[in-house]
């Protein structure tokens, strides 16, 4: 019998798992697909219920609460996922089949307690979201701009407003003017077709058509054509400013009092960089000094702001510094992939789960003690036989290896094109990029570290080509062969 067999059918495994949840898929399509597959651990909804009860407490005081959250994760943890859904589940205009997201998000939770304080939190206090994704976004032609500066052309482009910055504050003088009906008859006057969309970023348009509207729209402000210029070359405001410009802009545009801004992977792109991390911290510092606790700010990681913790090294331990701006730490755990992906894609059949079982009887000890990893303890390399059903064709230890893993591919590639823990494994059951189909392969067929390796070559060869030469090919050949492990042959 092959290992296909042993899954619950109602769980394909051939169905379409996205690589990674990113903010930018906004459509409704993929969002119904996103939060169907979604699933909160009991951890993942403890640190919801966590969040939520600090929100409510400062949106409720006011004042300079603490407003700076970091959710912290390695690389595939669902930090990307927990952050995006609970921004859409404050946006009361984003709906699914006509039903709004935080119904959704509702539905995939657990605790009647945790139910009612997203719904009661959202209700009080709805908030304008603002979704940064640093690796996605980073200004063109801009070589890691600070984060403010990234977040502020979020903001503009959010608001509808032109990516040029003379060009963003003249549409502002316009609208405060309430003389935006005008600005758009004039363009279409002076370009029949044209719409103000398809010019306000247009390098050709706001160099030969904006100055000529703009005089004639403030003759005063702009006396000659010449005198409305798009250059932003000392074009400068003080980053308190910049800041509290932003929160004009959102609250305007929204009409809500409360906003969170959501950026994602802040500790990659600040990283070991003493400019970045100081820009972040007065980014924090601000938004918490003029927001009056209604300004949230809330920032992905793979490292945490913990001196002792492994991952807190990743990068730098200079991110400690930024603790004080992001008090309220969202740790998710590394364990939880092991339960996700068990529940999204490995569950069993009631005769594979029997079939499994019995496999285990026969075998397990031995199994236990010819994989047992010495020396290792980050690896979880312990199991029992309700975990080798759940986790089978892999051992715990896989997950706990493909994560550190992901996680140092990341460092290296800022994520760009990797997948996450949860694809990777339904790659090795799928076969995919060459690699031996696992789920056409006999049951008692076990993965191995070897496993993984084919599976991330062609990641780990682009991210570390002396590491991936050094591994030499005929050694990877022996290994290939001598390490798939099956479990009819245990002292194999």
């Amino acid at each position: 019998m092959s290992i296909r067999k042993l899954f619950d059918p109602s769980k394909d495994i051939y169905r379409n798992i996205e690589k990674v949840i990113t903010y930018g898929a906004a459509q409704e399509e993929r969002l119904r697909s996103e939060i169907s597959e979604y699933v909160v651990t009991d951890s993942i909804e403890e640190q919801f219920r966590k969040l939520l009860d600090r929100m409510q407490l400062a949106m409720e005081s006011g004042g300079e609460n603490e407003i700076g959250v970091w959710v912290s994760g390695f690389y595939g943890s669902g930090k990307s996922s927990f952050t995006k859904y609970l921004g859409l589940a404050f946006d009361s205009q984003r709906t699914i089949d006509g039903t709004p997201f935080i119904k959704h998000l509702q539905d995939r939770l657990h605790k009647p307690q945790t139910k009612a304080l997203l719904g009661t939190v959202a209700q009080r206090f709805p908030a304008a979201v603002v979704l940064l994704d640093l690796a996605s976004e980073m200004l063109a032609g801009a070589t890691m701009e600070d984060v403010s500066t990234v977040l502020y052309f979020k903001v503009l482009q959010w608001a509808g407003y032109s990516r040029n910055l003379k060009v963003a504050a003249f549409e502002r003088m316009v609208e405060k003017d309430d003389r935006t009906p005008e600005l758009h008859r004039r363009v279409g006057e002076a370009l029949p077709g044209a719409t103000w969309e398809r010019v306000q970023n247009n390098p050709l348009a706001i160099d030969g058509l904006i100055p000529k509207i703009a005089h004639e729209m403030y003759p005063g402000l702009f006396p000659e054509v010449k005198s409305f210029s798009s250059s932003t070359e000392g074009f400068f405001q003080f980053e308190d400013q910049r800041v509290e410009e932003m929160i004009d802009i959102v609250r305007t545009k929204s009409g809500k009092e409360n906003i969170i801004f959501i950026i994602d992977e802040v500790g990659q792109y600040v990283a070991s960089r003493d400019n970045l991390i100081l820009n972040l911290d007065g980014l924090a510092k601000n938004l918490k000094r003029l927001g009056d606790g209604k300004v949230w700010i809330v920032s992905t990681a793979q490292q945490t702001l913990t001196e002792d913790d492994p991952r807190a090294a990743l990068n730098s331990d200079k991110l400690y510094k930024l603790k004080d701006r992001f008090p309220i730490q969202i740790d998710l755990e590394s364990s939880d992939i092991k339960e996700i992906c068990y529940r999204r894609l490995l569950g069993k059949s009631p005769a594979g789960e029997e079939a499994l079982g019995q496999l285990f009887d026969a075998h397990g000890q031995a199994l236990r003690h010819n994989t047992k990893l010495q020396d290792a303890k980050y690896y979880d390399a312990n199991f029992d036989r309700e975990t080798f059903i759940n986790l089978y064709p892999f051992l715990p230890a896989h997950f706990d290896i493909l994560l550190h893993l992901l996680g140092a591919l990341a460092k290296s590639t800022g994520g760009i094109g990797l997948r996450s823990a949860i694809k990777v494994v339904q790659d090795v059951l799928k076969g995919e990029g060459g690699t031996i189909a696992m789920a056409d392969q006999p049951v008692g067929w076990l993965a191995t570290t070897v496993t993984l390796y084919d599976e991330l070559e062609k990641d780990i060869r682009r991210a570390f080509p002396s590491i991936h030469q050094a591994v030499g090919v005929n050694l990877h050949s022996k290994l290939t062969h001598r390490d798939h492990l099956k479990m009819t042959h245990p002292g194999g």
